[in-house]
């Protein structure tokens, strides 16, 4: 059998979405609120947190998801050695699960072995009396497709899927014309609480000039993608 090379947080995703799949969830999702892993199983959320290494900086931040998962585990690379008592004291006080994750002894696959289970902590029912929103009224479209584990920068956002959406309404729907703040505010959703002028300024921002350019006609501004984006040139 071959050997596993050494795992990125990243590359636990998929043995934990499959796990968590398995064993009831009807969807599972990357990156929502800072959470690496979250799934929805009936009622109740459940959280994991991805890292090569087991830490007590990983411990701090599985506490910390506490308020946001019915269930919450820590994931990590399959160990050659025991787990430490003072770690396995501290997750089974706190009701966190650890999962290991690693091949299966009678196959290639890379599975996913409970070593602590996880138990119900009432913390994220608490977190929700007291008026915070939950976790899964975050969850957005892109979250369905988002891995994981990946490092700050490489996922997708709300902004980026914001901007994505902008680009593909006025590259396809427009078909470079140029188009008022309106009519894309009609088409395109935004997470600004006041969106006309913040979309507004975003558009004009430096950061954003290589694909889109604005005028102004009669005291109204217009945008359009930059023809070198539309036509390829």
């Amino acid at each position: 059998m071959a050997l596993v090379p050494k795992m990125k947080e990243s590359d636990l995703f998929e043995p934990v979405k499959s796990f968590l799949i398995n064993n009831g969830c009807s969807k599972v999702y990357g990156e929502v609120l800072g959470c690496d892993v979250f799934g929805i199983n009936g009622v109740c959320d459940i959280v994991v947190e991805l890292k090569t290494t087991l830490s007590f900086k990983l411990i701090d931040q599985a506490l910390d998801r506490l308020n946001h998962g019915h269930y919450v585990y820590i994931a990590v690379p399959k160990r050659k050695g025991h787990i430490p008592r003072c770690v396995k004291y501290l997750l089974e006080e706190k009701n966190i699960g650890l999962l290991e994750v690693g091949k299966d002894k009678y196959s290639d696959d890379i599975i996913v072995h409970v070593s602590i289970p996880a138990k119900y902590n009432r913390l994220a029912t608490e977190w929700k009396k007291r008026g915070f929103k939950s976790t899964r009224d975050y969850i957005k479209n892109y979250h369905e497709t988002q891995i994981g584990g990946v490092k700050g920068g490489e996922g997708v956002t709300e902004y980026s899927s914001m901007i994505d959406n902008i680009k593909d309404f006025l590259y396809r729907r427009m078909r470079g014309k140029w188009a008022s703040i309106e009519e894309i505010l009609n088409h395109c959703e935004t997470y600004y609480s006041n969106p006309k002028p913040s979309l507004s300024a975003t558009l004009q921002a430096k950061w954003n000039s290589g694909w889109c350019e604005s005028k102004v006609v009669n005291r109204k501004r217009y945008f359009r993608i930059r023809k070198e984006q539309y036509y390829g040139e």
